[in-house]
């Protein structure tokens, strides 16, 4: 019995540790959650047409300068959307079954361990959780030689 108590103990504090080493991400790349449009309109980005298709009250802009790389990989594209007028997630666009497992452990040392995972119709879902930010990393996995994938990082709040 004293080593089931120690077990479940030991379990518990991992668990708390595990959780409170995550990183609680405020925004992206000096944008907090929430911003205005007005904030990346100083940024002379280039409006994204149709990206998260037709939705009422829906942005989505690439920034010119943007730097590519991220999570030690470079992406394709990266496009901030806004709702609203205000700054509440990030599309993360990249190719390849490499660069997909390097941004699935950096998503685990930045949020902590993975909260929820499934393959569905050839693609990986994992997502992550934060306080203040989702994230989920979709990979498709049908195509080998034009496999796919997006990190979308959200605003947690906007979920309410």
């Amino acid at each position: 019995m004293r080593c089931f108590c120690m077990f479940w103990t030991t379990l518990l504090l991992f668990a708390a540790l595990s959780s409170a080493a995550a990183e609680d991400m405020g925004g992206f790349r000096g944008f907090a959650w929430g911003s205005s449009e007005k904030e990346m309109l100083s940024a002379e980005p280039k409006l994204v047409e149709g990206h998260m298709g037709v939705m009422p009250g829906v942005k989505a802009y690439q920034r010119t300068d943007e730097d590519l790389n991220f999570g030690g990989i470079k992406t394709e594209s990266i496009i901030y959307t806004f709702y609203n007028g205000r700054f509440s997630s990030v599309s993360i666009d990249f190719r390849g079954f490499d660069n997909n497992e390097k941004l699935l452990a950096y998503c685990k040392k930045l949020f902590g361990p993975v909260t929820a995972s499934a393959v569905l119709r050839l693609e990986s879902y994992v997502s992550f959780d934060s306080p203040k930010t989702g994230a989920m990393l979709v990979y498709q996995l049908s195509m080998q030689t034009t496999n796919y994938g997006r990190l979308y990082l959200y605003s947690k709040e906007f979920l309410k």
